[in-house]
């Protein structure tokens, strides 16, 4: 399974929805199609997608915030067929609480380490999250390390 974290999929539920609003919300506006097409060649097929519960929360929070009524609908539609392709874990907050990695780096992205120890990789967008995966073997795809490639 493939943990995906916050950031990374606001980008790919608003690369779903229409790929030109990429570039008008403030959580993807970094990116491009051409990003958002990289993230779907990485996921594959959304059945070996793995989502935590606080991130379907901070997803949405953050997506209704962004959503003119020009894409509620659609918004509602695509969030209906990921949710029904893809898996949910529920990790309790106190385990989040009680990780080694709950000080530094705050309850969901400790959540994120201890189920991505079981994962075969996570997608983020947070490279401090990124290098802290890495660094306990766990493999990662860092969408903005990915963006920086096509600067060198």
């Amino acid at each position: 399974m493939i943990l995906i974290d916050t950031n990374a999929l606001t980008l790919l539920i608003v690369g779903l929805i229409d790929s030109n609003q990429i570039g008008k919300h403030h959580r993807t506006s970094i990116y491009t199609e051409k990003d958002f097409h990289k993230l779907l060649r990485v996921i594959q097929d959304f059945s070996n997608l793995l989502i935590l519960p606080n991130i379907w929360t901070e997803t949405d929070n953050l997506l209704n915030n962004f959503l003119t009524r020009n894409f509620r609908w659609p918004y509602a539609e695509t969030l209906k067929e990921i949710v029904s392709k893809t898996t949910e874990k529920y990790l309790s907050s106190e385990s989040g609480i009680n990780s080694d990695f709950f000080v530094n780096t705050g309850l969901t992205d400790s959540l994120i380490v201890e189920l991505g120890k079981s994962c075969e990789m996570v997608i983020t967008a947070d490279s401090k999250l990124s290098d802290l995966i890495q660094a306990h073997g766990i493999a990662v795809y860092d969408l903005v390390k990915e963006k920086n490639k096509d600067f060198k």
